[in-house]
């Protein structure tokens, strides 16, 4: 059967790259679960912010990843009921935590960096298949999305 999707064309794009994350998803959770590594792959984007920074706020990984509050907050509950950061609330300012990894988190940061070195190769072989890649192609998506949004685009041409 024709993928419809695909068939759609630009229509269809959100839902295919929609589809596509969710099955790089799954199949990271797959290559954890090979390698006996207890984490949740809708958990790296702050993870690795954390260990970029060693130290960091919500709003700093919020500005940083352009992911919802929620999200941001959500993803670093989870990084914490699983040990691997920790906060203290910033003395001068005591709405502010900043989160840091544990030893815990550290200690899985050594054992995963391998699985993501293999998981960058392999992704970035598979997306250079045009001459830009991709990832290329996606970056000018959203740069063009960040000078005029497709909302007011297509709302300039209707």
């Amino acid at each position: 059967m024709q993928d419809k999707l695909q068939e759609y064309g630009e229509l269809g794009l959100g839902s295919r790259l929609k589809r596509l994350s969710e099955y790089l998803m799954r199949e990271t959770q797959l290559i954890y679960n090979a390698c006996n590594i207890d984490f949740d792959p809708y958990l790296f984007p702050v993870f690795k912010f954390i260990i970029e920074h060693e130290v960091a706020t919500t709003t700093k990984i919020q500005e940083a990843l352009q992911f919802t509050q929620p999200a941001i907050t959500q993803s670093l509950k989870k990084l914490t009921d699983k040990k691997l950061v920790t906060y203290k609330t910033d003395k001068t300012d005591k709405r502010k935590k900043l989160f840091t990894l544990t030893k815990k988190g550290k200690d899985l940061h050594k054992n995963i960096l391998p699985i993501w070195i293999v998981i960058d190769e392999q992704v970035k072989w598979l997306t250079e298949g045009s001459s830009t890649g991709l990832t290329r192609h996606l970056t000018h998506l959203e740069n063009q999305f960040k000078e005029k949004s497709l909302s007011n685009r297509i709302l300039e041409k209707l």
